[in-house]
């Protein structure tokens, strides 16, 4: 027998498409969103993972360089914090002087996906701040080459 409330819910679905309610068929004890912005919400993050995991920076110093505004101590911080969750880890390559690179994780690579959506998402909506020439693009004009695209596809 249907309850009152499944019916309801047919009924809007058949009525009106934009009133359908996405509800995931487990009980979350926390929003994972929340939980995903606790680590990657914090300031600098998300260009911090950009750059060791897409430009491949894996230098402390060059990654101070490659993102303005970045302070030494913010930087240091967010690293000990991404290698802390596991997203980052630090290779020492025993040279003189040392040299410590940084690259991501398996955890870390599954970022990508996301900072892929955002390159999408403001290139559509955002391009009148992005693009000199203020015209939106799609995902096959801003990663032309099909390497390009299957390497970010290869992580999705």
């Amino acid at each position: 027998m249907q309850s009152i409330k499944e019916g309801q819910e047919k009924k809007s679905h058949l009525n009106n498409e934009e009133e359908i309610v996405i509800q995931p068929q487990v009980k979350f004890i926390n929003c994972p969103i929340r939980t995903s912005l606790g680590v990657l919400g914090k300031k600098w993050t998300i260009l911090i993972i950009r750059d060791i995991g897409v430009r491949r920076i894996g230098r402390f110093n060059r990654l101070l360089e490659s993102i303005p505004g970045l302070t030494h101590r913010v930087l240091s911080m967010r690293l000990k914090e991404l290698e802390k969750e596991g997203l980052i880890e630090c290779l020492e390559k025993k040279k003189s002087p040392m040299m410590v690179l940084w690259s991501l994780t398996e955890k870390g690579k599954d970022t990508l996906p996301i900072l892929t959506q955002m390159v999408i998402f403001a290139s559509k909506w955002y391009a009148d701040v992005i693009f000199e020439d203020k015209r939106p693009r799609r995902f096959n004009e801003i990663f032309p080459h099909p390497e390009a695209r299957e390497m970010i596809m290869s992580y999705i």
